[in-house]
């Protein structure tokens, strides 16, 4: 009879805890919507579609719909699965809800909806300064002797 109790215990216990997880699970998602992460994603659809659409030309704007919902948002909601663990690693589930809590505030609503486009225009400027700094530290290492070494280090004798 003891056992039989034991038992039941563990089965109400993994199911509370099935259910904790689930729960926790359930605000990263929300999170992840509600802080522009989502829409950030899917603000990359167009820049993608923009490219393909110079190899395969002959897609139409039917086909390109289509594929958005069958595969790129399939892998959007993939993708941030796959992220859950992440979220876990570096918060507990009432960190969470207090960020939900923040980005249902009018601070929160703007900062996740400008957010999608502020990192597309951040993009575009990073880019411009990689490739700019690519440059300079080419043109740096065109111009040093190959026996430079830094300041502070000393040569090996």
């Amino acid at each position: 009879m003891t056992t039989l109790f034991c038992m039941a215990g563990l089965m109400l216990s993994n199911i509370t805890l099935k259910g904790q997880a689930d729960s926790f699970d359930s605000d990263i998602m929300k999170m992840q919507q509600l802080n522009g992460s989502v829409a950030t994603t899917n603000a990359m659809f167009p820049r993608i579609v923009a490219q393909l659409k110079q190899s395969k030309p002959d897609v139409t704007d039917a086909q390109w719909s289509a594929m958005k919902m069958d595969v790129f948002d399939a892998e959007v909601a993939t993708l941030n699965e796959q992220l859950i663990p992440v979220f876990k690693k570096y918060f507990t589930q009432d960190e969470v809800k207090a960020i939900i809590a923040f980005y249902e505030t009018p601070a929160g609503k703007k900062l996740a909806e400008t957010t999608p486009k502020m990192m597309m225009e951040q993009m575009q400027i990073t880019q411009t300064w990689a490739m700019g700094l690519m440059g300079k530290i080419q043109t740096y290492l065109n111009k040093q002797p190959k026996d430079v070494v830094p300041l502070g280090i000393k040569r090996p004798e």
